[in-house]
């Protein structure tokens, strides 16, 4: 285990640098940081948000809101495999906002991602308080979030974080359950009947479903991004985390979860798997008997379990150093920056804990996805519009001159932005309350930031003109 002395007062002003040894910090492997990304989010949510957009429009536009999620995703993925060799630095999305003359739009997606990756830890702790109380029905409903988080916490906290292998070997775990799962699911339970009554849309259907089905799928794929930033940053393998990195964590996501999610809709009416806290263990025990000793509700209950611990502990992890660095930079209370001995941010880790506990209070579990549905979209659009202007740059010593790069940049606007109005549609409040925050974060930054002693020094020296990354 490695170390460092606490950041002494001042000496971010003074411009020194705020180098600080990671953790536990070991050499990845693409197995590693690959199965760290797919792992890290989304298992718990991703079954249940299937269940959710297919409750409102059945499973085919289910299908096809999967397919118009892929190719958004692979756009974006084709555009930021350009950027991200032109500019093959941490920090991608306010990089390129930086190159592209947008800086603070960048800034305001880097840090949003704290708030928006904990509003996923809110989805968490509700099915990890579904779990327990299914294991343990007799104890009191309310400790459970506490039982789950404060452990993870406490762990980050003295600096014993989930390094890629541990987390690489968990994830393996999660895949063989959710394998065994689709299979025990489909043999036991599925019906064609039930398939077929859950095919069409119980709700009407416009031309607007085809992009507001798509924008809920965005939802379920918008860490996906995340998981490129890590395999290119952490992956010893530039090339290859650059070429196959994504589209390896894509599938192995889509793979994963599709066919469980497919399997729970051909078991029941959808009426009575939305009523159910978590479908995916709460199937198997209604039609397997409450009382239960079925191997399969166990195996449910144990791979989702792990999967609830794995993703708060890459959440306190990642989004921790993202927090503290925000606050080095002057947009935070300095206290919020501060470095442990052993290297934890742990003010931001609390800061976190508290964010992520508002979810056992939030119960309007609705509003939630249609935000993280208007994030993703916002996020791709603003990748297709950084693309487009890092394009016109004619001093970037590596131009960007992927082919179709133009043309499919102006498509994915026009598509991102029929999805955001998709979801504006939908839920205006929750459209309204996204794009307050983008604003007000973005504004901060520009007029703010600058103008504070640590804000200047900083954006003094990320924002002074450079055509190429080594010039840091």
């Amino acid at each position: 285990m490695t170390t460092s002395k606490e950041v002494p007062e001042g000496q971010y002003e003074d411009g020194d640098d705020l180098d600080l040894d990671l953790v536990d910090e070991k050499p990845l492997s693409w197995f590693d940081v690959s199965a760290m990304g797919t792992g890290e989010m989304l298992f718990t949510a991703g079954w249940a948000w299937i269940v959710f957009i297919a409750s409102a429009y059945g499973i085919k536009w289910t299908l096809i809101g999967f397919v118009a999620g892929a190719v958004v995703i692979n756009i974006a993925w084709w555009l930021y495999r350009e950027m991200i060799t032109a500019v093959p630095e941490p920090g991608s999305i306010q990089s390129y906002g930086r190159e592209a003359g947008l800086f603070s739009l960048g800034t305001s997606y880097f840090i949003l991602y704290a708030p928006v990756y904990g509003a996923f830890m809110w989805l968490e702790l509700l099915i990890a308080e579904g779990l327990l109380t299914l294991l343990f029905p007799d104890v009191p409903v309310a400790i459970w979030p506490y039982v789950v988080i404060v452990p993870v916490v406490v762990l980050n906290l003295m600096g014993h974080q989930i390094t890629g292998k541990v987390q690489a070997a968990l994830v393996v775990v999660t895949l063989v359950g959710d394998i065994v799962l689709a299979v025990g699911v489909w043999w036991l339970f599925a019906d064609s009947g039930f398939w077929a009554a859950n095919w069409e849309s119980p709700s009407p259907v416009n031309w607007l479903t085809l992009f507001t089905v798509g924008g809920l799928w965005l939802g379920i794929m918008a860490g996906i991004l995340e998981v490129q930033q890590v395999l290119v940053d952490e992956w010893q393998n530039f090339k290859q985390s650059r070429d196959v990195g994504l589209l390896s964590a894509a599938w192995q996501l889509w793979i994963r979860q599709i066919p469980l999610a497919f399997a729970i809709l051909a078991s029941a009416p959808l009426a009575a798997l939305l009523l159910l806290p978590v479908p995916t263990v709460g199937i198997v025990q209604e039609r397997l008997g409450q009382a239960t000793t079925h191997p399969l509700f166990y195996l449910a209950l144990i791979t989702m379990l792990i999967a609830t611990y794995t993703t708060l502990s890459v959440f306190f992890m990642a989004m921790g150093k993202i927090v503290a660095l925000y606050a080095q930079q002057g947009a935070l209370p300095r206290a919020f920056g501060r470095y442990s001995t052993r290297s934890v941010p742990w003010v931001a880790i609390l800061v976190l804990a508290a964010f992520a506990l508002i979810g056992v209070y939030w119960r309007d579990f609705t509003f939630i996805v249609h935000m993280l549905s208007m994030w993703s979209a916002t996020l791709y659009f603003l990748m297709a519009l950084f693309f487009i202007r890092m394009r016109a740059r004619k001093n970037l010593d590596r131009p960007l001159t992927v082919r179709y790069g133009v043309p499919l940049a102006v498509f994915l606007l026009i598509y991102t932005g029929l999805i955001a109005l998709g979801i504006t549609v939908l839920d205006w409040h929750a459209a309204a309350a996204w794009f307050a925050l983008v604003v007000v974060i973005a504004l901060y930054d520009k007029f703010v930031v600058p103008r504070t002693k640590r804000g200047g020094f900083y954006r003094a020296q990320v924002l002074r003109q450079r055509t190429d990354a080594s010039r840091l």
